[in-house]
């Protein structure tokens, strides 16, 4: 047995000494040593998995703007007359030809200046039949008077016959002249009342013509103001007729009124139906609304689209060009109120990553954050993965 003599030694092998062994050993000096590195993960494989690679795609940024169905040319119907309103034969919706009537207003009061008129008429004739009558025997008597004053004129020339004689023959003449003057200017009185009444009773039958309402052209009622019933009044409309003809109109922010030219085609959604379609710009206005700062555009829509005056929608103007990442949704991972995808790394193992999404573009949607181009993700199937995983 050796005996150590020396304190300071003997403090340095009781008790320095075994604090350094352990201090190695807790560092792993006495164990094997493992080179620095990732370990290779051997988590679950699963197959049957779609992996898509991340690519940028050119989007183009879209102003939206509200509009509505609207028929190319609208006509406000009325009547010019006063009356109410007997029948009306079409509805809101219904497509009407031109010609075709649409209503009919009471014309009662005008029928009865009419049956009054065509009375008048018949005492005008019966009256001129009067007075021709006697301007027939009152010419027959005033011509055989007048021969008779112009033979005893010749008989008082040669002293046939006394002045006074003559002087009564000419009074006859005279009187028979002057019952035909009176005969005729009656008759004149008859014509010119007669020119009157023809005039009124022409005046009431354009009148009563107005009390039928006729489509003016070729289109569709979009609105009826009146019913059967309602007081029409002249310059009161009682329907709004539209060609069958649709266009949108929509009202665009002036600062895109260069961005907006005739000819252009633009997509249009239809909110009420959900129908899309491409219209070409038919009309644009020349000048900005000070009140909304806006122009006006007209689009041309499809014939086949079944829609209606008044629908909303909205059309879609683009304004620039950018790169954006759009992922089918079928990648999307719902983890509560967050949205992830599983990526896939160089070693086939999957990672749930976070990601933020933008705009829907229906079956597909923008990833602002989270994703970068030439990355590797699992494209549907994500109920199969999972953080770990090994694909092949």
């Amino acid at each position: 047995m050796v005996i150590i003599r020396n304190p300071v030694l003997k403090f340095t092998v009781f008790f320095i000494l075994p604090i350094i062994v352990l201090i190695l050993f807790i560092g792993g000096f006495f164990s094997s040593r493992v080179e620095p590195g990732y370990a290779k993960e051997e988590g679950k494989l699963i197959t049957g998995l779609k992996v898509m690679t991340v690519e940028p795609t050119v989007s183009e940024e879209m102003y939206k703007s509200d509009g509505s169905v609207m028929a190319n040319n609208n006509a406000k119907v009325a009547t010019k007359i006063m009356g109410k309103i007997k029948a009306i034969y079409v509805k809101e919706g219904d497509k009407v030809k031109k010609g075709q009537l649409l209503a009919v207003i009471d014309t009662s009061d005008i029928d009865k200046q009419i049956q009054e008129a065509k009375a008048g008429l018949e005492e005008i004739a019966q009256a001129r039949r009067e007075v021709l009558a006697g301007i027939k025997g009152a010419k027959t008597g005033y011509e055989f008077a007048k021969r008779t004053y112009e033979r005893f004129k010749k008989l008082y020339e040669e002293d046939g016959i006394p002045k006074q004689k003559l002087e009564e023959i000419e009074t006859k003449m005279v009187g028979a002249k002057a019952q035909l003057d009176a005969l005729n200017a009656k008759l004149e009185q008859i014509n010119a009342k007669e020119k009157q009444i023809k005039a009124k009773l022409a005046y009431a039958q354009v009148m009563k013509g107005y009390g039928e309402i006729y489509a003016p052209f070729d289109g569709l009622v979009i609105k009826k103001i009146m019913d059967v019933g309602d007081m029409a009044a002249p310059g009161m409309p009682i329907f709004v007729i539209g060609q069958d003809k649709l266009i949108f109109m929509s009202q665009i922010d002036e600062k895109l009124f260069d961005k907006v030219n005739l000819g252009d085609e633009l997509k249009v959604k239809i909110t009420t139906t959900g129908q899309e379609f491409v219209g070409k710009v038919i009309e644009k206005s020349n000048s900005i609304d000070p009140m909304n700062r806006s122009f006006t555009i007209k689009l041309e829509m499809p014939s086949e689209l079944d829609v209606s005056p008044g629908m909303y929608g909205k059309v879609y103007i683009p304004v620039k060009s950018e790169e954006k990442i759009i992922i089918p949704k079928s990648a999307i991972v719902r983890w509560g109120q967050l949205t992830a995808v599983y990526t896939v790394d160089k070693n086939g193992v999957l990672r749930l990553t976070f990601i933020k999404l933008g705009e829907d573009y229906g079956d597909k949607v923008e990833v602002v954050s989270g994703l970068e181009k030439g990355m590797k993700i699992i494209a549907d199937n994500v109920a199969k993965a999972c953080d770990g995983c090994r694909i092949k």
